[in-house]
């Protein structure tokens, strides 16, 4: 789990750092609200709006190692980039931009239960 929490932490760095609009979500998001789940990655949306996404998906692709085989051209079509740390904890970011997804992330919460600032 402590493999899974620095990979959460790690992509949440990122995301801060440039002030991207974002929330952790699937089964951290669910730990975070005190419901037991196994998980083996992170989840999370990424709000890019339409048009802009190919800046995300470089900057984290430079940050993070791809799963997949042209994990960008997979990330502008399907709108989820697969990517995975150096410990080799996958995360997978959804590429936001509808209404539904906006809220989710303006809704979203900090923890209070941790030292680390957790999203979900």
């Amino acid at each position: 789990m402590n493999a899974l929490l620095h990979a959460a932490a790690d992509l949440q760095a990122v995301c801060e750092a440039r002030r991207w609009r974002f929330c952790f979500i699937g089964g951290l998001s669910v730990l975070r609200w005190g419901e037991p789940r196994e998980t083996v990655d992170v989840d999370l949306t990424l709000i890019t709006g339409f048009g802009h996404e190919a800046d995300f998906v470089s900057t984290l692709t430079q940050a993070f190692r791809p799963r997949i085989d042209d994990a960008a051209g997979f990330a502008l079509v399907n709108r989820v980039l697969l990517l995975r740390t150096e410990s080799g904890v996958g995360l997978d970011i959804a590429l936001g931009g509808l209404p539904f997804e906006e809220r989710a992330v303006e809704r979203s919460t900090l923890s209070a239960h941790s030292s680390r600032r957790w999203r979900s």
